[in-house]
């Protein structure tokens, strides 16, 4: 059985989801999608149990400010707090960031923030989709513009407006495809080619390598923007949550 509880430091709230077996020592600190306006970890509740119990390991899922009444920074400064108070309890080497669209963004700009502060960083993080630019100038919005239903260009124009409130897309913080990944650990990329964020994650996949990061990248073959959320119920699904399976098994 499955046990799901939430906590909280200061205004941040945590869903901490237990499952039965798994391993104390061990987590996923979680970041929804939703471009930084909308979602919570209880929306995706479901998703994050099923994965959970696949992965066999217990995860923290964060319920960040929304940047309808917070922009920049706030999301990132709950997710240094939520990281601060999850390290309390397990050692940073057995915590990997896991994040979907916005929220793979977000765990991405997380290390970079990290690592900023002089905070030991985690494993690795596993990144569905990451909104990783929010310039939002990849050819992929353009290309994949029919066959992406759930984000388009303009609500991530929209979005992008929202959560920058002024600041500069091209602050590695908010786009951190944009950024220095020297010294970080591995990052577990999955994105399908007929998203319109396909060429944000090839981005931040190829300006990672580049850094000598250890990138594990698999692109899924005309597949809805975060298909991994449906687990298990599709054979896509249960393919990009076993690949998440595989290199979470290396890591921790």
């Amino acid at each position: 059985m499955t046990r799901v509880v939430t906590l909280g430091v200061e205004h941040v709230r945590i869903m901490h989801v237990v499952p039965v077996h798994a391993r104390s020592v061990c987590a996923l600190l979680h970041f929804h999608g939703g471009g930084y306006r909308k979602g919570s970890p209880q929306m995706f509740a479901d998703s994050l149990v099923r994965i959970a119990e696949a992965c066999q390991i217990q995860v923290f899922a964060v319920g960040y400010r929304l940047s309808g009444e917070s922009p920049f920074p706030a999301a990132l400064d709950d997710a240094v707090a939520a990281y601060r108070l999850i390290t309390e309890r397990i050692r940073p080497d057995h915590i990997a960031l896991w994040g979907d669209s916005a929220g793979g963004g977000l765990a991405a700009a997380l290390l970079l923030r990290l690592r900023e502060l002089g905070i030991p960083g985690p494993v690795g993080a596993f990144l569905f989709s990451p909104w990783a630019d929010l310039r939002n100038s990849a050819v992929s919005f353009s290309e994949n513009e029919t066959s992406d239903e759930r984000f388009s260009l303009q609500q991530a124009t929209e979005a992008a407006a929202d959560y920058l409130a002024g600041h500069p897309a091209t602050d590695p913080l908010v786009s951190p495809a944009l950024g220095d990944w020297t010294g970080q650990p591995r990052l577990v990329v999955q994105v399908s080619d007929s998203e319109v964020l396909r060429d944000d994650a090839l981005l931040l996949a190829q300006t990672a390598t580049n850094a000598g990061v250890d990138v594990r990248l698999k692109v899924h073959e005309g597949q809805p923007h975060i298909w991994n959320l449906a687990y298990p119920f599709t054979p896509a699904s249960e393919s990009a949550i076993d690949f998440m399976i595989e290199h979470l098994t290396e890591l921790i």
